[in-house]
């Protein structure tokens, strides 16, 4: 367990361990994370946060995303 909470539950979800993750797994995360994310809810902060369109995200992005909410 290293003494980044998020990094530790982004790289738990993070199935292939590639770094990146996809929107199933964003609601695990958003999950973990007690968040409380209707499927609808996880949709829209994906595509926002997915601006390329690449259909995963990576820790950085999420990291803002999440502070900025």
């Amino acid at each position: 367990m290293s003494l980044d909470p998020l990094r530790d539950r982004f790289e738990g979800v993070d199935t292939d361990g590639n770094g990146k993750i996809d929107q199933g797994e964003m609601a695990t995360l958003l999950d973990a994370l007690g968040a409380g994310f209707s499927d609808a809810q996880v949709r829209a902060a994906f595509a926002a946060i997915d601006v390329d369109g690449s259909g995963q995200i990576e820790l950085e992005e999420f990291r803002a995303w999440w502070q900025g909410r």
